[in-house]
């Protein structure tokens, strides 16, 4: 179900087929895009990805499936370390 929840806000935002977007596996954004998914999965998910400060405008469909399943686990998400 994440999976597929993450799937459909990418293509929602992004206006790309679901379909396209789950076999390419990955899907490049915008500055906007990015900060506008990011927005949708934490409030769909009730959670925080800890990813606005990161460069890449890239959505990897595993790793933000992974990264939502983390932050949503009980006990919340591991420890975010910076620095």
């Amino acid at each position: 179900m994440t999976r597929m929840l993450v799937v459909k806000c990418l293509s929602d935002e992004t206006g790309d087929d679901a379909g396209d977007i789950a076999a390419r596996g990955y899907v490049d954004v915008d500055d906007r895009e990015f900060v506008n998914i990011l927005n949708r999965l934490e409030g769909y998910f009730d959670c925080t990805l800890w990813m606005r400060s990161e460069p890449a405008r890239r959505f990897v469909v595993g790793d933000l499936v992974e990264r939502v399943a983390a932050a949503t686990a009980p006990g919340g998400p591991p420890e975010v370390c910076h620095g």
